[in-house]
C-alpha cells in the first residue's frame, strides 16, 4: 500500500496542507507543536476513521472552521489505485461525517477498516507495555479489526449488546428471574460473539508471536525470549483452536449470572480479558526496564505490520510519532533497519539534522519541515 498524495483542510491546526508522498520514508521534522504529528493523525484517520488518540471528532477542527476535510490518493500493492476522502461538519448545531471511497458516499467506518491497513506507534503507546489490560486489549482489538472484516463486525455489536446488558443490569431492581427475563433477547448472541471473539485473539496470539521473537532478537540480541500469555474470562476448555464447545460455553456463562446481579455489570466476556506481555517469563509491566520495555513495544509493532501483511496481502503504512526521542542511539538504528524495508513509511522528528543522520544513504526519501500547521520547506 502507498499513499500518494495527502491533503488536509482545517483538520487540527492545519489551515490547509497537501503533499505528494515519497514512496519509501516520508519525513517531517520540525519544533512541538507545529503539526507534525497531525499529519500522522489524518492519515490514520483515512484508515481506521477516527483519530488514534481517541479524541472526539469535534476536537479535530481548527478553531475558526466549521469542520475539516482529509483526501488521500492511494495504491494498492496490486497497482490499483484509489482514493479516500472524510468530511466532517459542525452547523446550525449539528455534526455528520460523510466518508467517501472513490467518490462514492459510503455508510458506515466499516468501509475504511483494514483497506489501508497501517500501523502506529507514538510515545502514549508506551502503555501498552506498562498501562492497565484495557491498552492491551486495544491493541489486540485494532490489529485484528483492520486483519479480518469479520472481528471488526463481531466486536461492533458485541459492544452493542454488552450496553445493553450492563444497563439492564445496572438499573433493573428486583428478583433475579427477572432480570435473568430482561436479559435473555440479548443472551444468545451475546455468548457466540464472545466466544468467538476470544477464540479469534487466542488465534492472533498464537500467530504474531512467531515474529515477535525474531524481531525482539533482532533489535537487543537473543539473550532475552519474549512471549504472550492470553489470560481469559472464558474457560481454556470452551475453546479449542477455531471450534469451541457450546455447552461448556454456555455452562460457563450461566454460572457468572449471580456475580452479575451482585455487581450490576457484565462479569462474563472479552472486555475484561488480559494479554500478558513477559521477558523470559517475567511480566513486562512489572519487571522489565524503560529500555525493555521500549525494545518490547518496538518488535510488537514491527510484528504488527508483518501480520496485517500476512492475513491482507497489503503492506501496511508505517506510521512513526516521535519514534527516535524514546530511543538510545543503538536501538534507533536497528529499528531504521527493520522499517524501512517494509513498507512505506512516515516519521515525525524535532531534531532537524534528522535526515542527514539516519537517511542520507536512502534513494528517494522525502523531508518535509512543518511550522504553524504548515509545510514550509519539501
Amino acid at each position: 500500500m502507498k499513499l500518494e498524495k495527502l491533503s488536509l483542510h482545517g483538520f487540527r491546526n492545519h489551515y490547509k496542507t497537501e503533499f505528494k508522498c515519497s514512496s519509501t520514508v516520508n519525513l517531517f521534522v520540525g519544533r512541538n507543536g507545529q503539526g507534525k504529528t497531525n499529519i500522522l493523525e489524518a492519515i490514520a484517520y483515512l484508515s481506521i476513521g477516527k483519530s488514534f488518540f481517541s479524541a472526539p471528532d469535534n476536537n479535530l477542527v481548527r478553531r475558526g472552521n466549521e469542520g475539516f476535510v482529509i483526501h488521500g490518493s492511494f495504491r494498492s500493492d496490486s497497482n490499483v489505485s484509489y482514493s479516500v476522502g472524510i468530511r466532517y461538519t459542525e452547523k446550525d448545531g449539528g455534526r455528520r461525517k460523510e466518508i467517501r471511497i472513490n467518490n462514492k458516499e459510503e455508510d458506515r467506518v466499516s468501509a475504511l477498516i483494514g483497506k489501508s491497513p497501517v500501523v502506529i506507534l507514538y510515545p502514549e503507546q508506551h502503555a501498552i507495555t506498562s498501562g492497565g489490560p484495557g491498552e492491551r486489549r486495544r491493541f489486540m482489538d485494532l490489529v485484528l479489526s483492520q486483519s479480518h472484516s469479520r472481528y471488526f463486525e463481531m466486536l461492533t455489536e458485541y459492544r452493542r449488546i454488552l450496553r445493553q446488558r450492563n444497563t439492564i443490569l445496572t438499573e433493573t431492581r428486583g428478583p433475579g428471574h427477572r432480570v435473568r427475563d430482561l436479559l435473555a433477547p440479548w443472551d444468545e448472541q451475546f455468548l457466540i460473539y464472545a466466544v468467538e471473539i476470544t477464540a479469534f485473539r487466542h488465534t492472533f496470539l498464537t500467530e504474531i508471536e512467531r515474529y515477535l521473537q525474531n524481531n525482539y532478537a533482532l533489535i537487543v540480541g537473543e539473550e532475552e525470549t519474549p512471549s504472550l500469555r492470553y489470560d481469559a474470562v472464558i474457560p481454556t476448555n470452551v475453546i479449542s483452536g477455531d471450534t469451541y464447545d457450546k455447552d461448556a460455553a454456555r455452562e460457563a456463562f450461566e454460572a457468572s449470572f449471580a456475580n452479575e446481579v451482585r455487581y450490576g455489570t457484565t462479569v462474563f466476556g472479552p472486555h475484561r480479558d488480559e494479554l500478558i506481555l513477559m521477558i523470559n517469563g517475567m511480566e513486562v509491566r512489572k519487571y522489565a526496564s524503560q529500555g525493555q520495555q521500549k525494545s518490547f513495544l518496538v518488535a510488537l509493532k514491527i510484528s504488527e505490520s508483518q501480520y496485517l501483511l500476512e492475513k491482507r496481502k497489503e503492506q501496511p503504512l508505517i506510521l512513526l510519532d516521535d519514534l527516535f526521542g524514546e530511543l538510545d542511539r543503538e536501538r534507533s538504528r536497528q529499528v531504521l533497519n527493520l522499517t524501512t524495508g517494509m513498507g512505506q513509511t512516515f516519521v515525525t522528528s524535532a531534531d532537524e539534522t534528522m535526515g542527514k543522520t539516519h537517511y542520507t544513504s536512502l534513494n528517494g526519501h522525502a523531508e518535509f519541515v512543518v511550522q504553524d500547521g504548515n509545510i514550509v520547506h519539501v
